[in-house]
């Protein structure tokens, strides 16, 4: 199988499909992004992927029979980010087309107006398969789906195993002897990056929520860099000296021993459609606090998992951070649930699963 997308979605997709027992061939590192509006880049890269099509094609046709692809997944297609490759190459080869992560907001025909949007809309509409991850891309792209069967939802997904064996004990151990953090408090851990947009409102909204708390018994550790550092540091001033400590971006693999060593998730997810720290917060054994968006709603169920407080409501989310804060046996239980969720529903092998049938579908209707 031949595989096309973002790195941040390709990779755990690769897993699960190689879980599944398939081989997968990375074809081209091509991105089609970031030319929204520029005609003249578009119309650029639209030549550079016809021809990395031609010389796919004429490749996989170079090798024996038996080991050419037998379909090709791309990922995460939008309107912004056409795919300029896999529909030839898949008509070419006589292979199925599949997608996981497509989207395409303005997804009905009067509405995908101009090339780079016709070209997403057209290439979901010759998809054998299209695996969305959250109800809105599923309704987005339904519209332009040649035929109901061909739509599957594929659960948002990690490979839990490392955020399993991180221990709690030692993480924090490691942790506080690094940090200016109290091992006697309760820890709140906000994981994200410092952009602006949607993660600059949640930071700010986390802001404005624990600085209502007088004195509070818990520390923050809040993780991640970027552009709006500074509205970001900003915004969690007024918590007080020693209340929020920011240690910048960390490696994606030592967030489980961060995640570990804390005791509550706390993160708005404003507007968030797919809030993937959750989830691993869920796969560490943290319950969550979070504001009621879908995205949110779709990964923590609410007095079971974490707790969901109405969207823009500082003073319930403040709350609810108070009310867990000062319940270590809810937090255990809750941190648990989270946990057996996230290895039942949102596991490499329930994802797998997803997938292989997915495909077996689309190459036998092939």
């Amino acid at each position: 199988m031949a595989q096309q997308g973002r790195p941040s979605l390709v990779r755990p997709v690769a897993q699960a499909l190689e879980a599944a027992g398939h081989t997968l061939l990375a074809p081209t590192e091509f991105r089609s992004d970031g030319a929204e509006g520029d005609r003249r880049r578009q119309n650029a890269l639209e030549r550079k992927g016809a021809a990395n099509a031609r010389r796919l094609v004429a490749a996989y046709r170079d090798l024996p029979f038996a080991v050419r692809p037998e379909a090709w997944l791309t990922c995460h297609l939008h309107p912004g980010a056409p795919d300029l490759i896999g529909p030839a190459v898949a008509d070419t080869l006589a292979i199925p087309y599949l997608l996981v992560g497509a989207s395409c907001p303005r997804g009905d025909a009067g509405a995908a107006q101009g090339g780079w949007a016709t070209l997403a809309a057209r290439a979901i509409a010759h998809a054998r398969a299209v695996l969305s991850l959250t109800a809105e891309d599923e309704e987005s792209v339904r519209p332009l789906v040649a035929h109901p069967a061909r739509l599957h939802r594929l659960a948002p997904f990690l490979d839990s195993a490392p955020w399993r064996a991180a221990g709690r004990d030692e993480s924090r151990r490691a942790l506080a002897a690094t940090l200016p953090l109290d091992p006697a408090r309760p820890w709140l851990l906000a994981e994200a990056p410092m952009q602006a947009g949607a993660a600059l409102a949640s930071w700010r909204l986390l802001g404005r929520a624990l600085a209502l708390v007088a004195a509070p018994p818990w520390q923050l550790l809040a993780v991640g860099d970027g552009e709006a550092r500074a509205p970001v540091e900003e915004a969690l001033r007024p918590l007080g000296p020693g209340r929020a400590v920011l240690v910048g971006e960390r490696a994606d693999e030592t967030l489980p021993e961060v995640y570990a060593a804390c005791d509550t998730y706390v993160w708005p997810a404003y507007d968030e459609a797919l809030p993937m720290a959750l989830l691993q917060a869920g796969a560490a054994g943290l319950p969550a606090v979070a504001q009621d968006w879908p995205g949110a709603r779709a990964l923590v169920v609410d007095g079971e998992t974490g707790l969901l407080t109405p969207r823009h409501d500082d003073v319930a989310f403040a709350g609810a951070v108070v009310e867990l804060s000062a319940d270590a046996e809810r937090r255990r239980a809750m941190g648990e649930a989270a946990a057996a969720r996230v290895h039942e529903r949102h596991g490499i092998e329930s994802a797998a699963a997803t997938l292989d049938c997915a495909l077996d579908a689309a190459v036998g209707a092939a």
